[in-house]
């Protein structure tokens, strides 16, 4: 469950994935109250202003919560197991909550709090994947 969608289906996106493929992490940023948001939407969701843009954000994140998932909720998930799911937080985006996978060695030793850092990867349909990896 990488970060990603199709874009002509969530053209919303656009911003996310215009970033990733610069090898960036970026969440719509509001002009007029100067607050973050997540959920791309095309009003501010905390003073429905429309004068918003992508902001880039350092990029480490803390572990807010995950999950380790045992068993495919669909069956073309069935080989990817077991993987983890993270909602993760950054310290320069205040308010913005990602859910994203977690990836690469040391997973069993994972913990909340934990600091990661984004992994860029190419996907088929050409758009650019944010997984995050234990820092």
């Amino acid at each position: 469950m990488s970060t990603t969608v199709a874009s002509e289906a969530n053209p919303e996106f656009d911003g996310f994935f215009t970033h990733a493929a610069a090898g960036h992490v970026a969440f719509p940023h509001c002009r007029a109250c100067g607050r973050f948001h997540w959920y791309p939407m095309p009003r501010c969701p905390h003073c429905r202003s429309i004068d918003l843009a992508w902001r880039r954000v350092s990029g480490p994140a803390t572990v807010l919560s995950f999950t380790r998932v045992l068993h495919p909720f669909d069956p073309s998930r069935a080989g990817a197991l077991p993987y983890v799911v993270g909602l993760v937080t950054f310290a320069d985006a205040p308010g913005v909550r990602l859910v994203t996978n977690i990836v690469g060695a040391g997973l069993d030793a994972l913990r909340i709090g934990d600091t990661v850092t984004p992994v860029f990867r190419a996907e088929t349909d050409g758009h650019t994947a944010v997984d995050f990896k234990r820092a």
